[in-house]
């Protein structure tokens, strides 16, 4: 799995690419607990749009993460529909036409 992190003045977020699993669940919740320290009141988001395949320890800890106030938002590849759609999140067209992240489109 690779991981990016972007921190800009109202929100932080990762976008995370590959499959989520074994250590990769580990790594992000390594870096999860340690952005924490930074967040203060920034919003945290989380692109998932990269994710093709993750165990059950990263669905959950994607669930978990969510179910405390983190944002899962996704430009999807039809692959990844269903996936996004286990976390009980409409999967609705497109509204970017890249990967690329910016805060405004975020912070809606």
């Amino acid at each position: 799995m690779q991981m990016f992190q972007h921190d800009s003045a109202t929100i932080f977020w990762f976008v995370l690419q590959g499959d989520l699993t074994g250590d990769g669940v580990q790594e992000l919740q390594h870096a999860w607990t340690t952005a924490r320290l930074i967040l203060g009141t920034k919003a945290l988001v989380v692109d998932i749009s990269g994710i093709t395949n993750a165990d059950a320890a990263g669905v959950e800890l994607l669930s978990r993460k969510r179910e405390t106030g983190a944002r899962l938002n996704a430009t999807l590849p039809p692959e990844s529909a269903e996936f996004v759609r286990s976390f009980g999140i409409p999967v609705a067209a497109p509204v970017r036409s890249s990967n690329t992240c910016d805060s405004e489109s975020l912070a809606r």
